[in-house]
């Protein structure tokens, strides 16, 4: 009689997908810490080791769809996708979504350095952001060029979602601090806010379609 070996290997690349993502992001996440405590990027604050920690978040996203994108067959094995098949014929789609996640995520992190005595002056960290950003929008709209209609319409949700959590949050926060319960949140916070909304935002309206089932 034919065993089905399809759940078992389901659960051992779910267990390289999260193995991969957790070493990675604890790596990336120390090195970063470790190159601020030797004050090579300037004084930090923690608005600006969290901006710094969630534009990681996004190249190392960027960097694992860049690696299915490069060698569907590698990808395959860890990504949440059915076969190397899928990433072939997604390959344009994905690869504005990697782009626009790079744009983003190296912004953050630009953005977290520009402080006093920093490596960067404040109107090269303003242009490069505001460029940045740009460029995370236009990769944004070339994507939608090749999204079907569901992504198109999880799209959407994620976005709505990722505003009414911004504010949710945001606003929530702004009024305890107005009536002075807590600490105000700095500017860099609503950027910050802004970009890890949106990332979390996709996975909540991802798992309501259930997307986030392994395949």
């Amino acid at each position: 009689m034919a065993i089905d070996n399809k759940p078992k290997s389901k659960t051992k690349k779910m267990i390289l997908a999260l193995g991969l993502g957790g070493v990675a992001g604890f790596l990336a996440a120390m090195g970063f810490m470790q190159l601020v405590k030797t004050g090579t990027l300037g004084e930090f604050a923690v608005s600006q080791e969290i901006a710094g920690l969630v534009g990681i978040v996004y190249l190392l996203t960027a960097l694992s769809v860049s690696v299915g994108l490069v060698s569907p067959s590698v990808g395959a094995r860890f990504l949440n996708v059915e076969d190397a098949d899928e990433l072939r014929e997604q390959h344009r789609m994905l690869t504005w979504s990697a782009v626009g996640m790079v744009a983003l995520g190296v912004a953050l992190v630009v953005a977290a350095i520009g402080v006093p005595g920093g490596p960067l002056a404040p109107g090269v960290v303003l242009v490069a952001v505001v460029g940045l950003v740009g460029l995370a929008w236009f990769a944004g709209s070339r994507q939608r060029r090749h999204t079907d209609e569901l992504m198109a319409s999880v799209s959407t949700e994620a976005t709505s979602t990722a505003f009414y959590l911004a504010f949710l949050i945001g606003g929530g926060w702004s009024l305890l601090a107005h009536l002075e319960y807590v600490t105000g949140p700095a500017p860099l916070d609503w950027l910050t806010l802004f970009a890890g909304l949106l990332m979390v935002s996709c996975f909540i309206v991802a798992g309501k379609r259930g997307m986030l089932v392994q395949r």
